[in-house]
């Protein structure tokens, strides 16, 4: 399932609650998409482009164990 982003603050939030895959669903500005992708992509996350707009997909993120 797909849930879409108004604007570069809901797509941070949703990343950020666990959401793992969020269209950004408006006109992204270059500045903020390289923001975005330099902060997500870090974290194992993959930017394609859908039918209309940007996608940003997190593979499942693994928790270290503790010790």
């Amino acid at each position: 399932m797909v849930i879409k982003a108004k604007n570069l603050q809901d797509a941070e939030e949703l990343l950020h609650s666990g959401i793992n895959k969020v269209e950004l669903a408006y006109d992204i500005g270059s500045d903020d998409f390289f923001r975005l992708a330099t902060r997500w992509c870090d974290r194992g996350a993959r930017i394609t482009k859908g039918n209309q707009h940007f996608v940003v997909q997190i593979k499942g993120m693994s928790i270290p164990p503790n010790r």
